[in-house]
């Protein structure tokens, strides 16, 4: 059994930004006993399901006609289609892109990742927002200082906040197909804050009851990530990952 379930990481990491069905997967380890088996198709389900926590994979996204995995790194994410609106925004000179003309431009399972890539993208400072009303135009940040001579602003000299670990947050969230639970080790990479940054707004809006820090009960994590954690007094093991709560 174990080395059936490997076999599908095998495959889905050869179909790269392909993905494989569910479908393909539930044919490869059950044949024949598909849809008659239901021990074994449970015990699939719960596998694949630990498998996308884990981040090992990603899925499933849901299309017209099946429901895709990919592996970790691959298929739409914030950053791809992120990427994609950066190019069409610079693509686009001093004329000002609408909202509505970018997403029509991002079609498929991409689409699903189009506000949360252009909040990430004007987070970043990547792209600039005009809103006109109930309208929204963006600018790419390069054309506004090359051509439009605008010029980069100070750095900032404030803390870490929680507004800035919350976008992040959420972007990570969406990657792992809603998974509320993120690790900590994922938000100080993103951030590129220190740890202890990271570690200082975590613990205080955990005091606040505004997200739950939560240790480890898994073995075999990689020891970057076990050494994210948080160690708290009274606690022997780290906390691991975070959720933020009331759907922030």
């Amino acid at each position: 059994m174990i080395s059936e379930f490997d076999a599908i990481l095998e495959e889905v990491t050869r179909a790269e930004d392909g993905g494989l069905s569910q479908a393909k997967i539930v044919a490869k380890i059950l044949g024949k006993s598909a849809g008659k088996d239901k021990v074994r198709e449970a015990e699939l389900r719960d596998w694949l399901v630990a498998r996308v926590r884990e981040g090992v994979l990603r899925g499933p996204f849901a299309t017209a006609k099946s429901k895709l995995y990919f592996a970790a790194g691959r298929g739409p994410s914030i950053e791809s289609v992120g990427a994609r609106v950066e190019r069409l925004v610079s693509q686009s000179g001093v004329k000002l892109s609408s909202k509505a003309t970018l997403e029509k431009k991002i079609a498929g399972l991409d689409r699903r990742f189009f506000a949360d890539a252009v909040a990430d993208a004007i987070a970043r400072k990547a792209i600039l927002e005009v809103v006109c009303g109930r309208s929204k135009y963006y600018l790419h940040r390069d054309v506004a200082v090359e051509r439009l001579g605008f010029g980069d602003e100070p750095a900032a000299t404030a803390s870490l906040t929680f507004a800035d670990l919350l976008p992040i947050y959420r972007r990570l969230k969406a990657e792992q197909s809603g998974f509320s639970t993120v690790k900590i080790f994922d938000v100080i990479e993103a951030s590129g804050a220190s740890k202890a940054e990271v570690h200082r707004v975590l613990v205080e809006e955990a005091k606040a009851g505004r997200v739950a820090l939560h240790p480890t009960t898994s073995v075999g994590l990689p020891p970057e990530v076990v050494a994210a954690g948080v160690r708290l007094p009274g606690f022997a093991e780290p906390f691991i990952t975070v959720v933020v709560k009331d759907g922030r």
